[in-house]
């Protein structure tokens, strides 16, 4: 994969589906993002943004979570799409 893919996960709009690629900056705050939950490997979708993006919902694992935009900066993405099976394929995260 290609470092051009990949994005902060702050730059997603509402409604996106992405893959947690990895956590980047400083090591204590990386620690923080990193015990929330937000692992490499793990598929979340933008729950909503609130006004200049700050804070950040994002809805991961069967829980919901606010992150601050500095937060949201060390998070980098893949974002992906769903398939189109409107939550019938039983295998999607997003869709439903």
């Amino acid at each position: 994969m290609s470092e051009s893919e990949l994005l902060p996960l702050s730059e997603l709009p509402a409604g996106s589906l992405a893959i947690v690629m990895r956590i980047e900056g400083h090591p204590e705050l990386k620690k923080k993002v990193l015990e929330m939950g937000l692992v490499p490997g793990t598929p979340l979708v933008v729950q909503r943004k609130a006004p200049l993006n700050d804070p950040i919902s994002v809805a991961f694992r069967g829980y919901e979570l606010s992150l601050r935009i500095y937060e949201a900066e060390t998070v980098m993405v893949k974002k992906v799409s769903c398939g189109g099976c409107n939550g019938e394929c039983n295998k999607c995260w997003g869709c439903h």
